[in-house]
């Protein structure tokens, strides 16, 4: 049981009074946001609540990769201006309110417990795996090796027999995360994922992000799709949203949001990317990464700190429950690279609390894709590394 600079008794009272304190550990702790993934909190520095009146702000440090954003419905509850700051190393994770409650038990640190808010979170751990990519938290087996496991854990499909995620042929992996099968898991109320492309004879679904560099400028491309509403027919080819910024016209909508976060150089303490730069939307991909990656794009605009996208999903008849597109970005390099073994950049797909609780993105192992350095295979796992 961690010790504090006063007893457990007081510090509880303090959280439900949303009082400050900054508890001292001196066993491993975890973070448990809206029920997700667990995640190790690293010490120092530790976690810090501090609230005045009703604002404040929960700041923690985590091994793995925490991923929040406030997801509204069509008629979204007033956010509680508590603000949730994940911390990484030097990465720039998103930013999000809706802190309405906050426990501390049994070396566990609970947020939003049993609360459904604006406030939606994906943790992934420091070597970008899950526990389980399914939300009902069932797990296959313990037994498999980390690379078979974490191989499944990305992508909701049931491969055909003689397939092997020890060896993968990415060319017979489906690239529309939403469009498997057979699927491992039904996704009947709403999908969403992101996933990998590897550009070459043909588009390849691949397990991390396809990056360059030109010495100055670190270029990265990621696939992102989204489907709303059962018993929809997947649609073929690449569908942009209707827009990146407002609601459509007229009937019922299910929101979803496109993340980014990295290595943040700028403003940080020893990144690697810059807060500046461009992000476009391509339903094609380029021959090559460069700085022009941009250049034409239906979508595009400048960047001034990490992304963060509403996408609509207009219920049929009126609009086209479905999205496919490339999401593209160039930023400066302003610091020292991260090693092979380590991401530079990550996105990450997040579904409104309303459709998660109605069963939607049953499948939540696709919703985070992690970008490397172009010479890196990506976590050791990947590479029979562990």
């Amino acid at each position: 049981m961690p010790a504090f600079k006063t007893s457990a008794a007081p510090i509880l009272a303090s959280l439900a009074a949303s009082a400050f304190f900054t508890p001292v550990f001196c066993t491993a702790a975890t973070l448990i946001v809206n029920g997700e993934q667990p995640l190790s909190i690293t010490t120092p520095p530790g976690f810090t609540y501090v609230t005045s009146g009703a604002t404040g702000s929960l700041t923690v440090a985590t091994d793995g990769y925490l991923f929040c954003a406030n997801v509204y419905p069509d008629n979204p509850p007033a956010p509680t201006p508590v603000t949730v700051i994940p911390q990484h190393g030097s990465w720039l994770l998103p930013i999000a309110q809706d802190v309405s409650s906050v426990a501390y038990n049994a070396s566990v640190l609970g947020v939003n417990r049993f609360d459904q808010t604006s406030l939606v979170c994906h943790g992934v751990g420091a070597e970008g795996e899950t526990l389980s990519p399914r939300s009902d938290g069932l797990l296959r087996n313990g037994y498999e090796t980390k690379a078979v496991e974490q191989f499944n854990n990305l992508v909701n499909w049931i491969p055909s027999q003689g397939f092997s995620w020890n060896a993968p042929n990415w060319t017979l992996v489906p690239t529309n995360p939403c469009d498997t099968n057979p699927p491992e898991f039904n996704e009947t109320i709403a999908c969403a994922g992101v996933s990998g492309v590897s550009q070459g004879a043909a588009v390849l679904r691949a397990p991390v992000m396809w990056t360059g560099t030109d010495g100055s400028n670190f270029f990265y491309v990621v696939r992102v799709d989204a489907r709303y509403g059962s018993g929809n027919v997947i649609e073929s080819g690449m569908h942009l949203p209707t827009s990146f910024a407002n609601a459509p016209a007229g009937g019922t909508a299910a929101v979803l949001k496109v993340i980014e976060a990295y290595d943040r150089g700028s403003g940080g303490a020893g990144g690697y990317l810059g807060d500046d730069g461009q992000w476009c939307a391509l339903t094609v991909l380029p021959a090559t990464l460069n700085a022009s990656l941009c250049v034409g794009a239906p979508f595009s605009e400048s960047l001034t700190s990490a992304l963060s996208k509403f996408i609509y999903l207009q219920s049929a008849p009126l609009g086209t429950p479905v999205v496919s597109f490339y999401a593209a970005f160039i930023r400066p390099i302003v610091g020292p690279p991260p090693s092979l073994n380590e991401p530079a950049v990550a996105v990450t797909v997040l579904f409104e609390p309303s459709v998660i609780a109605e069963g939607g993105d049953a499948f939540k192992g696709d919703d985070v894709a992690f970008g490397f350095l172009p010479a890196s295979n990506g976590f050791p796992w990947m590479t029979g590394g562990q």
